[in-house]
């Protein structure tokens, strides 16, 4: 039965494309909070000894 065959692969196919129609759109209707540096961490100043080449 080809009809059958083709209706499966048409209803899958809409439904493959309309999901991840729909998850783009919520992934673009996502906010991004711009998360801002963190200036209360101090940076270690202390030279790094391990690599010492003969």
């Amino acid at each position: 039965m080809p009809q059958l065959n083709l209706a499966w692969w048409l209803l899958n196919f809409f439904l493959g494309w309309t999901s991840l129609l729909v998850i783009f759109i919520i992934l673009l209707n996502t906010s991004i909070t711009n998360n801002t540096a963190n200036t209360s961490t101090t940076t270690n100043t202390t030279p790094n000894l391990n690599w010492t080449w003969n």
